[in-house]
């Protein structure tokens, strides 16, 4: 008996000669001798096998061409499945991968612990890592190690358990995200040197910039009595000072949005944004700093400073301008110009505790400022001038607000960066 009593696939033919697959059954009766067949069609089976086997190969391929590698283990480790992106990242084939342990890919300082960590979790179930994504280190075939994000997902299949490992080389991410790091600290650097439209023209034109400008407002602050205060001061308490001091006043540059030059020694120089965009309160906005520039060194004087109070005296004047990026190491936007020269005799002829300034400052800051004839002083290179004092400023409620505004955000990126700054430490 070959075929009798048991159950066969074949082919079966109908009247109008198509065929289809069947499952033929015989039995024999002994009583009549006769053959009993039982046929059961196939046809729908074997299309929804055909489907079912189809949709298979259309994952496998997905999963191959996944751009992540894959791997598939069981609970002692074993890997089971893996796709050809694993092949291609770590060097193995996909026989050298099959029923080794997946520390293979693991450098050998954590391949201990993923072996004891697959034994902790069977006994526990604390999911330390299932389901979640972190940044680790992987072994290539060859011995090198690079980074890459390891995810691993918890599948039941038929009553085993078995872990998907998904895993991205983050090699040229981590590079992306340094070259950016990078050139985002350049650029910080490069604006905490620059005016920011000068920045952006460098940036995209590294060649020599110049520009004529006709209406910028150039100050200079020197302290009084500085050679003899510091010749009685050791270097690390001058630089204390002049840092303590200058960093008030660059807070309000920021605040006033104004273009801090120089400083040599114990002078600081500051203008208006050199931009006929900006230019139009430009002479105001330095103004306003002076006054507010006598505040911080009342604040500073308040600290009961170790060598003694100090002073200042401050030049003010306004008019044509060239100004350019100097040098190819150490950049400086600097300013030459008959404007910038009587800026620097008002505060070299001016008064203690005083803001001297030009006329041409008394007829552009506008009328909310008070000002004090001084006289007329006989100036290096210009003959006699008019001179004035700067007293005082009444500010509209909309720049009171405004101003306020850029102290409040100021502060806030102060506060930013020195919590930053204790993180580091």
């Amino acid at each position: 008996k070959k075929m009798i009593g048991t159950l066969r696939e074949v082919t079966a033919r109908r009247k109008d000669g198509t065929t289809f697959p069947c499952r033929l059954g015989l039995s024999e009766t002994k009583e009549s001798g006769m053959f009993c067949g039982f046929i059961h069609d196939l046809t729908d089976e074997k299309a929804a096998e055909a489907e079912i086997l189809a949709k298979k190969r259309l994952a496998e391929k997905i999963i191959d061409a996944a751009f992540d590698s894959l791997f598939v283990i069981n609970e002692r480790g074993i890997i089971e499945m893996v796709n050809a992106t694993s092949t291609t990242v770590f060097g193995w084939t996909t026989e050298e991968f099959i029923g080794q342990n997946i520390s293979m890919i693991m450098p050998s300082d954590h391949a201990e612990n993923h072996n004891s960590y697959l034994e902790r979790y069977m006994k526990t179930r604390f999911k330390k890592m299932i389901g979640k994504e972190r940044e680790v280190e992987a072994r290539r075939k060859d011995g090198s190690t690079f980074p890459c994000m390891l995810g691993i997902s918890e599948v039941e299949n038929g009553g085993s358990t078995q872990y998907v490992g998904f895993i991205r080389d983050v090699t040229m991410q981590k590079s992306l995200l340094l070259a950016q790091a990078e050139r985002e600290a350049s650029d910080s650097l490069l604006y905490n040197i620059l005016p920011e439209h000068i920045a952006n023209r460098l940036k995209e034109d590294p060649s020599h910039i110049a520009d004529l400008y006709s209406n910028t407002t150039i100050l200079f602050a020197d302290i009084v009595g500085f050679t003899d205060r510091t010749s009685m001061m050791s270097p690390h308490d001058v630089v204390v000072m002049l840092n303590d001091v200058f960093s008030r006043f660059d807070y309000l540059v920021d605040i006033y949005e104004l273009n801090k030059v120089k400083t040599i020694g114990d002078c600081y120089m500051v203008t208006s944004i050199p931009s006929d965009e900006l230019e139009h309160d430009g002479c105001a906005r330095v103004c306003r700093f002076a006054l507010d520039m006598f505040k911080a060194v009342r604040a500073f004087n308040n600290t009961g400073p170790r060598h003694g109070q100090i002073n200042f005296r401050i030049g003010i004047a306004t008019g044509q301008v060239v100004a350019g990026v100097v040098g190819t190491k150490r950049f400086l936007f600097d300013m030459w110009g008959d404007a910038v020269n009587v800026a620097a005799r008002m505060e070299q002829s001016g008064l203690a505790g005083q803001i001297q300034v030009s006329k041409e400052v008394v007829e552009k800051a506008g009328s909310e400022f008070t000002f004090e004839l001084r006289g007329t002083l006989n100036i290096k290179g210009k003959g006699p001038m008019e001179v004035f004092i700067l007293k005082s400023a009444q500010e509209p409620a909309a720049r009171h607000s405004e101003i306020d505004r850029r102290k409040s955000s100021s502060s806030r990126a102060l506060r930013a960066c020195s919590m930053i700054d204790n993180f580091r430490d």
